[in-house]
């Protein structure tokens, strides 16, 4: 179901003010900026006064801080971890979605950042790869198959890994993914990266999320107004697999002795 300030913005729309507008743009493009920044903050990013952002929030029926707590409380509720649909159709609509949604980011994405970070990991001596909570799971997923194709590569594990940054060698890299809510670890580990002198590669949902602040090469990926846990993983995943494309167009893998691995197929067999 469409919020309530995502419909009442679109239907001000056509009757705000250039400057207003832009405020509303960035509401239904980037809803997360309205949930972790002040408004004058917000105002710094887009480029408007404090004051206009303000006016904004009046003029779609809402105080600033009542629809920042609205918005917050959006994002982190559990019913958008899933959808109100039970039957097949539905299943199908949720799936193309998903397909448009990576199309979306397809378009959207700055290519040249992939390309980017790809040419840094290759360089790299050590490749660090880190994600908190739902991200572990992208982050699990890029090391396994940078460590196949490059073989230096290690997955953070907090429990054991606390000296991490400070033994590697400024020839090394942080891959980090970070996501609404924003772990605090994370970012902590990319601001001793930074400090330490590694290049901190991120991928987040927006191009002013807290670790930015840390980055070296950001890659945004983009969610619209619908934000889901669900709906990162497709997108995570993806931008993953082209940073892999990306490396394994350029390194050829050593071939591995799958005796040693237990298949039900071996190769030749």
């Amino acid at each position: 179901m469409q919020k309530k300030y995502i419909m009442e913005t679109e239907k001000s729309f056509p009757s705000l003010t250039k400057g207003l507008k832009k405020v509303a743009g960035i509401l239904l493009n980037d809803p997360i900026i309205f949930a972790i920044h002040p408004a004058k903050k917000i105002g710094e990013i887009i480029g408007v006064s404090e004051t206009m952002v303000i006016r904004f929030c009046k003029a779609i029926g809402y105080e600033f801080s009542n629809l920042q707590e609205e918005i917050r409380n959006d994002l982190i509720n559990v019913d958008f971890y899933y959808d109100d649909h039970n039957n097949i159709n539905d299943c199908y609509e949720n799936l193309n979605n998903d397909i448009n949604l990576i199309k979306n980011n397809l378009l959207k994405i700055n290519y040249e950042k992939i390309k980017e970070a790809a040419a840094i990991i290759m360089e790299s001596n050590k490749i660090i790869v880190a994600g908190y909570y739902q991200s572990f799971t992208y982050a699990y997923w890029l090391y396994y198959h940078l460590n196949y194709i490059l073989g230096n590569t290690v997955l953070y594990r907090p429990e054991t890994d606390s000296r991490i940054i400070i033994n590697s060698p400024e020839s090394s890299c942080l891959v980090v993914f970070s996501f609404f809510r924003y772990a605090t670890d994370p970012i902590n580990l990319a601001k001793s990266a930074k400090e330490k002198g590694l290049h901190v590669i991120v991928v987040t949902d927006s191009a002013v999320s807290p670790i930015t602040e840390f980055a070296d090469t950001v890659i945004v990926i983009n969610l619209g107004n619908r934000f889901s846990f669900f709906r990162i993983g497709m997108v995570a995943l993806s931008i993953a697999n082209m940073i892999l494309y990306e490396i394994s167009d350029k390194v050829k893998p050593e071939d591995p002795n799958f005796d040693s691995y237990h298949f039900v197929i071996k190769e030749g067999k």
